[in-house]
Order: structure tokens, then sequence, then C-alpha cells
């Protein structure tokens, strides 16, 4: 709770001096949850135009945006995000390696957005603040000597998305419910996965079973996945709602 009040009050900063001097100001990366959060804190705020953005579509880790009312619809990227590709001489370095050579250099985690692997090059987002350290700093990632180059965001392919559509019913708009359904587990396992803390609902830790769902809530259950609830229908023989959800593979 404080570090959400920490962030609102960040942003509140943010938009308080894009609106005082009419230009672009941002955020560092935010992660899922923050990003959630801004976007709920400010929803019903008229004076609040923020846009969201990771240097490409489809990010994980985006920036905050707070635009001005003079800014058309251009993707704001540019303002701050810089993209590295990262080639691994052999060999195919991880995720995890990526980002651990990253941060030994001095990086703050929030200063890097998503890093896209593709075979032995890698994809990095990063601030402007930090580029001129990446190039000239990130020599070896794990054991693997590395080149690196700046790269137009427009050159970074976009993150590969895979889910499928589900249908199925639940009971009732509760987490236990829903959650159950569509991770095709009882309502009673899902009931004790939301009480030992392995449920999250909209990127944070829900352990309310009873907690109400609504099209376009985020659900993620730690070892099975996330899934996002498209759609509400209309109600069974039986009494019991259908639901329409994207499933991430």
């Amino acid at each position: 709770m404080a570090a959400d009040t920490e962030l609102i009050r960040r942003a509140e900063d943010l938009l308080g001096r894009c609106r005082r001097i009419s230009s672009v100001t941002h955020s560092h990366f935010l992660t899922p949850a923050e990003q959630y959060a801004v976007k709920t804190a400010f929803a019903n705020r008229a004076d609040a135009r923020i846009v969201f953005s990771g240097g490409v579509p489809g990010t994980d880790r985006n920036v905050a945006f707070f635009l001005p009312d003079w800014y058309g619809d251009d993707d704001p990227s540019a303002e701050c995000i810089r993209a590295v590709r990262i080639t691994a001489g052999f060999g195919a370095p991880s995720h995890r390696d990526y980002l651990g050579a990253v941060l030994a250099l001095g990086i703050k985690r929030e200063w890097i957005g998503d890093i896209l692997i593709d075979g032995s090059t890698a994809y990095l987002m990063c601030m402007d603040s930090v580029l001129d350290t990446v190039l000239l700093d990130l020599d070896h990632v794990s054991r693997f000597g590395v080149k690196r180059e700046e790269i137009p965001l427009s050159e970074v392919p976009p993150p590969v998305i895979r889910k499928k559509e589900v249908t199925f019913t639940a009971q009732s708009p509760r987490l236990d419910a829903v959650t159950g359904a569509m991770f095709g587990i009882s309502r009673s396992a899902a009931a004790r996965y939301i009480s030992e803390g392995l449920v999250s609902l909209n990127y944070s830790v829900c352990t309310s079973a009873d907690a109400r769902i609504s099209p376009g809530d985020t659900i993620s259950l730690r070892g099975k996945g996330k899934g996002v609830l498209a759609e509400e229908g209309g109600i069974s023989r039986k009494g019991r709602t259908f639901y329409t959800a994207d499933i991430y593979i």
C-alpha cells in the first residue's frame, strides 16, 4: 500500500509538471502492477492524458507518458526509450543472463524495459539515461562475449504473444469460482490457492476468494499461467454465467 501511495504521488507530480510546462513528462519503466495502479488512480481524471508504451507494441514493462493537450496521436516512446541489439558470439544466453549482466553494471531495474530474445540475439529496451553505459560497458553476458549497437525502435521485432480463447461457465463472479473455471480446477482448489497467496488479480496478490471479477480483469495462478477475462455472456440452463477469456500460453 505504501509503495502504491508513493507511486501515485510521483505520478501526480509528473502530471502537474506536464501541465505547468506544457511538455511531455514520463515515469521510469513500470511493472504491470504499477501500470494498473496508475491507470486506476487516474481513470476518471479529465485533466490526465496518459499513454503507456515500452518502445514496441506488446511489451510488459512500459513507461507512463503524461501528454499535454497539444500532443498528437504519435507513440511518445522516442522521448526517452532507446533500443540496443545485443548479439552473442556463441551460444544463446537466457533472459536471466541478460538481465543479470545489465544490473551488474549498476543500472537499476526500473531503467530497463523488456528484453526480447531471438536465438543468440536480444533486444534490450532502456531509458536514454543508461544507453551509454550499456553500449560502452556491456561486453559479456554470462560467459558469452557480446556485441551491442543502438538501433531504431522501428527495427525491434515486437514480442510474440501466444494466447488461446476459452469459454466456460462459473456459478458466480467471485474470484474463486472464475479462477477455478478458467484454469480447469475445482472451486475449492482455487479457494485454497487464493488463501495461499498464489493468485493475483490485476497483477497484485489477492487473498479474498469473494473478490468480484469483471471483464477486463487479469487473473494469474502461479504454476498455471495468466488469463484475461474478455467477456461475460448469458446464463446457462443451470444458472451459471458464460465467460470468455484469453489464456496466455
